[in-house]
């Protein structure tokens, strides 16, 4: 056994703490021999001028082994705050109350202090040690060196609860950083008239304009972490209406991910508009669900499987395979995930889903205990002009996966669906309607639990419309919307895989998970907001354009079917999804077939008429069961 390292251990904490320790005696030594001027008028008897030489060790090493039972020396006093404060109080009392039962126990021979000297002498202890620890927070505080006020940035501050009275607090203190705190507004009625930090809280939201031109305002700081989009995106409509530039604090998962490293300002982005927050999983039970597993994702080159198998890798899988038909992508992938401290053994795997023989034999290769199934073609358009491209993967290729998975058999299967499965009225949207439906008739019989979650659309993916606008607003515009009116629903690709990966740790044979989208954002808005957020001007500098609806475009999406319900489950975020009805499996994948022989011949026309009689017209109720 090695003895030594914790040994060494042990001294280098004595070294550390020998310096404030040596501190605290000459303080305590020094309390003691004030208390006792102090009581006796500067006269006082030899006697006790004795007795403190006699107790001083017995005070001193007290006071030290009290303190480090609170663990005084191992606070960062730079950061003291009320309950260090308290804990100092505490160990001072404590210590008053031995020395004063010692004295009279163990020193009654030597004329022990008086009882008055003690408790005078520790109420200095208690000032001289508190002073000298809460010292290096208040030379912390103190202003740093940095421009005239006339060369600093005049900030207004949206919000003066703790975001901005620290960010206030930091601006005043961190000179260097150029940005001089004029004022606060905040929607809160008691706050207006009130200062912090000597700063004025000059009314709410709606006198930002005014204030701007009176204070003559450079940047506006959006200093409220907590708010939803719906309250950023008007914030940012009023703001926008001025001259000044807008900036936002940091929310708490930036700073905890690390991509921000203090509190200071940054640039207003879409996701800030989408004020989507941040979501916290059960990840013990995600961990349960997916450690030491054989994981199987599909499409893990694109943007959903991508990050859907960068997060499986948190919760440690024994092998992570990565399938998909981009090799590029794929390599990529491979390399980066590669690259990580992981225990987790990675396989890429090029393959077609359409083609079943390839697709069982990457099964039966690697034996999968749980399928993500991503891949998929997404782009509206495309699909429409592509209909038999679509039904070979969106439907043929979930049908080889869902059969292989049954083959091998595979504990769990997750099909990764859309709100276009809903109602459909698009080719892409049929296609994965009927995904759904494979995957309902697929529980209904075998021990492989198939289920399915439901989202809209993901910022950043490449099947939605904010890369579009993105590259139109980059190369001047116009920026094309298809109509004035049209809405859909956001979320962001890390939320949406994490509620995924949630989702499947519940997730029962035939279950379809809706993952709560939040509000509907018009396109048209937020066409406006994108080309503010890069200092443009929409009609101005970039022009919009209406474009007309695209064939089979929904002015608005739809979360659930006419004969769809909806319960809670375990997330606050996650729904169950209760349908009264799903296909036959036999029939189902009868009619699978003659649509895979459609679009092997690519006939479109064929293929377009059997997507609608199996998403559309209900079959005979002969050829159907309740689930």
């Amino acid at each position: 056994m090695n003895i030594g390292k914790p040994l060494r251990l042990g001294q280098d904490r004595l070294l550390r703490h020998l310096p404030v320790m040596l501190l605290d005696v000459v303080l305590i030594f020094v309390a003691y021999a004030l208390a006792l001027v102090l009581r006796f008028d500067g006269n006082v008897p030899t006697t006790y001028s004795r007795s403190l030489l006699v107790t001083l060790p017995l005070v001193s090493g007290l006071h030290l082994l009290v303190n480090g039972l609170f663990g005084l020396h191992r606070r960062m006093w730079k950061y003291a705050s009320l309950q260090d404060l308290i804990s100092l109080v505490q160990a001072c009392a404590l210590s008053a109350a031995v020395i004063i039962l010692s004295c009279f126990v163990f020193f009654s021979s030597f004329h022990p202090l008086p009882t008055g000297v003690i408790v005078i002498a520790e109420v200095l202890v208690l000032f001289t040690l508190g002073s000298a620890r809460i010292f290096p927070r208040l030379r912390a505080r103190l202003p740093l060196p940095g421009p005239a006020i006339e060369n600093r940035a005049r900030v207004l501050i949206v919000g003066s609860g703790n975001a901005g009275e620290l960010l206030a607090r930091e601006f005043l203190r961190h000179q260097d950083w150029r940005y001089l705190p004029v004022c606060f507004v905040d929607d809160d009625p008691a706050k207006h008239g009130m200062r912090i930090h000597g700063i004025p809280v000059l009314g709410d939201r709606h006198r930002i304009p005014e204030l701007v031109t009176q204070y003559d305002i450079d940047e506006i700081a959006i200093a409220i972490p907590s708010a939803p989009g719906s309250v950023v995106r008007e914030l940012a409509t009023i703001c926008q209406a001025t001259s000044a530039k807008i900036q936002i604090v940091p929310g708490l998962l930036e700073l905890m991910e690390g991509r921000v490293h203090e509190i200071t300002l940054r640039e207003l982005n879409l996701d800030d508009l989408l004020g989507r927050p941040s979501v916290v999983i059960d990840s013990l039970s995600c961990s349960q669900s997916l450690a030491g597993a054989r994981v199987l994702v599909t499409g893990a080159a694109g943007s959903i499987g991508s990050e859907l198998s960068r997060q499986l890798l948190r919760f440690s899988p024994a092998e992570l395979v990565l399938v998909d038909n981009n090799e590029s992508g794929l390599h990529d992938l491979g390399l980066e995930l590669g690259g990580r401290r992981s225990s987790s053994t990675i396989h890429t795997c090029i393959a077609d889903i359409s083609n079943g023989p390839s697709v069982r034999a990457i099964f039966r290769d690697h034996h999968p205990q749980i399928v993500f199934h991503a891949a998929a073609y997404k782009h509206v358009p495309l699909m429409q002009q592509h209909v038999c491209e679509a039904v070979r993967v969106n439907v043929i290729g979930t049908r080889n996966l869902c059969l292989a998975a049954e083959e091998v058999g595979v504990g769990k299967f997750v099909f990764v669906s859309t709100d276009k499965a809903v109602n459909p009225q698009n080719v892409m949207g049929m296609t994965k309607r009927i995904g759904e439906l494979i995957i309902l008739s697929m529980a209904a019989q075998g021990d492989t639990a198939f289920c399915a979650v439901r989202f809209g659309n993901v910022v950043g993916s490449r099947g939605s419309v904010i890369p579009t606008f993105w590259r139109q607003i980059e190369m001047g515009g116009p920026v094309t919307v298809t109509h004035p009116e049209i809405t859909r629903f956001f979320m962001t690709i890390p939320e949406a895989v994490t509620l995924v990966i949630q989702a499947a740790a519940f997730a029962r044979a035939g279950d379809i998970f809706l993952l709560d989208m939040g509000d509907e954002i018009r396109i048209l808005d937020l066409a406006h907001k994108m080309i503010r957020l890069k200092g443009l001007r929409p009609g101005r500098d970039i022009e919009v354009r209406i474009s007309g609806l695209r064939p089979g475009e929904k002015l608005r999406e739809e979360l659930l079917a006419a004969d769809e319900a909806v319960s809670k489950t375990q997330h606050p975020k996650i729904q169950r999804v209760q349908s009264k009805c799903a296909y036959d499996r036999e029939t189902l994948l009868r009619e699978i077939d003659e649509l895979a022989l459609y679009a092997e011949a690519y006939d479109a026309q064929a293929a377009l008429a059997a997507l609608t009689r199996l998403t559309r017209v209900p079959s005979p109720q002969a050829n159907r069961q309740p689930v």
